[in-house]
């Protein structure tokens, strides 16, 4: 009876060291690294809307035309006697919508500026030497323009185009006549092309910088028909108007 219950007690021990042992040849668990966060691109896609705030400079030229046979009145025939290039704070509003295809970013933008940008003064037409009051005004803009643009990270370089409307008041005369002789209050159309930069800088929000030239053409605006004349005096108007301004959006 001795000698089995040392038998079993010898049989455990050796059960037992050889477990032991195996535990010792196991290597170490090495700890599982987590996995690595997913980095979600900014997306553009979606209605938008906000305000900006810049300068817009009025690139205005006058130019007499005279009657239908020739005649002038003031200055040489067609020849550009005032070139005003004024500056002024433009500010307003603009709301859009983004396509997103990969990197690539489309969409539409209309916006809407209030312009203070007036400018009055006395010249003396090239070879009339006549002196005459001159006064241009840029009374507001607004543009429909498509979208174009690359992302790289939050940020977007994008080029614009499309249609620019604006209201201007520009009149010249002699400075002995009560009321300018000349006068156009209207409002044009033309076409404008720009380009900028946006970046995200949360969420929701962007903001940006952009350049826009437009250009307004010209027109011609009758004088009174005098004694002796074949047709009423005309005048030409000219315009462009550069833009550049800062911008922030709100992003659906």
């Amino acid at each position: 009876m001795g000698g089995m219950r040392r038998y079993l007690l010898a049989t455990v021990s050796a059960v037992a060291l050889s477990n032991g042992a195996m535990a010792a040849d196991i290597p170490a668990r090495m700890p599982v690294k987590a996995p690595a966060p997913v980095v979600v691109a900014p997306s553009w896609a979606g209605f938008y809307i906000g305000v900006h705030a810049g300068v817009a400079w009025n690139h205005a030229a006058f130019a007499e035309v005279g009657d239908n046979a020739g005649n002038t009145e003031r200055a040489p025939r067609g020849v550009e006697f005032w070139k005003p290039h004024r500056a002024g704070f433009a500010g307003g509003g603009q709301i859009g919508y983004n396509f997103q295809s990969g990197s690539v970013v489309y969409g539409l933008e209309a916006d809407f500026s209030g312009v203070s940008n007036k400018y009055s003064t006395t010249v003396v037409t090239p070879g009339f030497n006549s002196t005459v009051n001159v006064s241009t005004q840029l009374n507001w803009m607004a543009t429909v323009r498509g979208r174009l643009g690359v992302t790289l990270s939050p940020t977007l370089l994008y080029v614009t185009g499309g249609l620019a409307v604006a209201h201007f008041k520009d009149s010249w005369g002699s400075i002995f006549a009560p009321v300018p002789e000349y006068v156009s209050n209207k409002t044009r159309t033309g076409w404008t092309v720009g380009g900028g930069v946006e970046h995200m800088f949360a969420r929701n929000w962007t903001a940006k910088i952009e350049a826009l030239y437009a250009d307004f053409g010209d027109w011609t605006i009758p004088h009174a028909q005098g004694a002796g004349l074949s047709g009423p005096y005309r005048s030409r108007f000219e315009h462009q108007v550069v833009t550049v301004r800062g911008g922030l959006n709100y992003k659906w």
